[in-house]
């Protein structure tokens, strides 16, 4: 936002002016404090919408103290992601999509914990309501709303849930009244519809009776202003923290939205491998094909039987390890030593999914974004780049966009996955296709929609991808070996935990992988661990010694498959003030598979919470 432009808002609103504030539109206010921080133009953003947001989440939860945490953490996650809110004039349609999966969210937490506790105490206190015991039609009815599409949810939240004139509201939607009056129609009839198939028989008539009660909703006048102090500057209690934290997370799976609308991970989502593999040189014979005469006419010599061809060798890489380093690239050694930069360009690229290696260390394969932002449900356009280590820098253009990407065992060929996320309602369009790294030639691939691809064994025979889902307001995840025809060959992990983003052993015989587990308590955050996994015999074993306030960055196999590497950096606890400029430090770590003989050969620090000053690793 141009300086001009903010002093100009700033002078319409007026500075202390709560007149102005009241006066000022959703989109106006949430620009200012998106520029500014501006603590009043929050405050009046909770005051408007809070009755709302409240609502949502007491009929959800079915409980006034989750209710309570939840509203709260609704209304942090604005504060956090007020700059990515599209289009701004929806705030309150925005406002109810993220109250309900906060909701949910602190519904589940809740009842797993009671779960547990069930276990171990004799005489347990009375249980919260868990899904089955809140099945009312209003409460069922925030579910539905959420999964509108968005020129339906619109104006019903607007107009039904928060009781806007709807002059008013034709104006803000730059619309007709009677187009208004006919989205308004046909969103009841639809939630009527699906209240039907969910066995909830209601007229019309009846789903705007039901909205008029779910409008009827007050916040206590106390919660809101708590809410936006714990926001805008006050420490977050921790039940309203691990909620916030937990959603956000989900939000940015949003953004992948291979299934539901990816993200990590943000804090930051782990970048996918690119671990190598070729394709196989010939199809081996079946003997059933071949038929033996059954009259020998006349004998005559047999052909020699021709030597049997081995398989040409896979290249072999240097031994170094690849790492993003404080805005550049950078090799080193194992051992910590030898460490040279090849790349300078660090406005051009970032922290993000890559860079790889080639399997014979010798060309580097990058993703360069293309646009300085974007809408917050789709990932930034990024483009494929090649290069010989040595050559100058950006390389040769692929001419092909993706979000993640593996190199093949012999160099020859990268796979790729590209995504442009919509709607919460519409599947997203998910593209994955072979690219000749000599002719730039595409090839497409059948593989599924909700797969991502994440590597590529070494004897070319399968991808290993991820499959991403949400259930229940929280994300699932598995790991997968797929045919090269784009069928399943073996699922390798199970929904029990969220495993994502795997990366296969050189030898193709294990998995290591990020796992995500929820603790005991709606108070602890959901810790992540890595895991190496056993693909015979399915055993998984923990890597050992993550540091617990470690946010782990990424992570890679050694060539030889004895050792594997991983970064993370440090999270801190305090005010989000005390945080933009709290010292912060990563570390790239080198160890068995199991995390013993740990030795952290890299370390760097920044200024900020969230500063990755060492990303992402590779090693050949």
């Amino acid at each position: 936002m141009s300086t001009a432009k903010l002093s100009g808002l700033m002078g319409h609103l007026g500075h202390g002016d709560t007149n102005g504030l009241k006066s000022a539109a959703d989109g106006e206010l949430l620009t200012l404090f998106a520029a500014t921080r501006d603590e009043e133009a929050f405050t009046e953003l909770v005051r408007r919408h809070s009755g709302l947001v409240f609502g949502v989440c007491r009929r959800v939860t079915g409980n006034h103290h989750l209710a309570e945490d939840a509203f709260q953490a609704v209304f942090v996650v604005l504060a956090t992601k007020a700059g990515a809110v599209r289009p701004q004039s929806a705030v309150a349609a925005w406002l109810h999509g993220v109250a309900w999966r906060t909701a949910m969210r602190a519904r589940t937490m809740a009842n797993r914990r009671q779960r547990r506790e069930a276990l171990v105490v004799a005489h347990p206190e009375p249980a919260l309501s868990s899904p089955d015991e809140v099945p009312d039609a209003v409460a069922i009815l925030d579910e539905e709303i959420a999964h509108l599409p968005e020129h339906y949810r619109l104006p019903l939240v607007l107009c039904e849930l928060e009781g806007q004139n709807r002059k008013e509201v034709a104006g803000k939607l730059r619309i007709p009244e009677g187009t208004l009056s006919s989205r308004l129609a046909a969103a009841r009839k639809r939630l009527a519809d699906r209240l039907r198939q969910r066995g909830i028989a209601l007229s019309t008539a009846a789903v705007t009776a039901a909205i008029a009660q779910a409008a009827s909703a007050r916040s206590p006048a106390a919660l809101a202003a708590k809410a936006a102090l714990a926001a805008t500057r006050e420490t977050i209690p921790a039940p309203v923290a691990a909620l916030s934290y937990g959603v956000l997370r989900i939000m940015f799976l949003d953004k992948l939205k291979i299934t539901i609308p990816l993200a990590m991970m943000a804090g930051g989502l782990l970048a996918c491998a690119a671990l190598a593999a070729v394709p196989p040189t010939g199809q081996p014979i079946n003997p059933q094909s071949l038929t033996t005469p059954a009259v020998l006419i006349a004998a005559k010599p047999l052909d020699p039987v021709p030597a049997k061809v081995e398989p040409k060798p896979l290249p072999k890489g240097p031994n170094k390890l690849l790492i993003y380093r404080a805005g550049h690239l950078a090799m080193i050694d194992p051992d910590g030593k030898n460490e040279i930069k090849v790349s300078e360009g660090g406005e051009k690229f970032h922290n993000g999914p890559g860079p790889r290696l080639s399997p014979d260390g010798k060309n580097l394969a990058v993703l360069i974004q293309t646009e300085l932002s974007s809408p917050e449900n789709r990932a930034p356009q990024r483009k494929l780049y090649v290069r010989e280590l040595a050559e100058k820098e950006p390389g040769t253009d692929l001419e092909s966009s993706c979000q993640l990407f593996a190199w093949s065992p012999d160099g020859t060929k990268i796979v790729a996955t590209d995504f442009v996320d919509g709607p919460l309602e519409k599947k997203p369009v998910v593209q994955h296709y072979l690219v000749d790294v000599k002719t730039k030639e595409k090839k497409t691939l059948k593989l599924p929609d909700d797969h991502i691809v994440t590597d590529w064994t070494r004897d070319g025979k399968y991808f290993l991808t991820s499959s991403i889902a949400l259930k229940d307001g929280e994300p699932r995840a598995s790991i997968h070996l797929m045919n090269m025809d784009g069928t399943e060959h073996k699922v390798l992990t199970d929904k029990k935990e969220s495993a994502r983003f795997g990366r296969i052993s050189p030898d193709g015989t294990r998995v290591l992988y990020y796992a995500h587990f929820q603790k005991e308590t709606p108070q602890e955050p959901v810790q992540p661990e890595l895991h190496v996994l056993d693909i015979a015999t399915g055993k998984i074993i923990v890597v050992g010694d993550v540091p617990l306030n470690g946010d782990l960055q990424g992570y890679c196999w050694s060539p030889d498959g004895k050792q594997i590497a991983y970064t993370w950096r440090e999270k801190h606890e305090g005010k989000p003030e005390d945080l933009i400029n709290k010292e912060t430090e990563s570390h790239l770590v080198v160890c068995d598979p199991d995390g013993k003989n740990q030795k952290t050969i890299a370390s760097e620090k920044g200024q900020g919470q969230w500063i990755v000053t060492i990303g992402q690793v590779d090693w050949r």
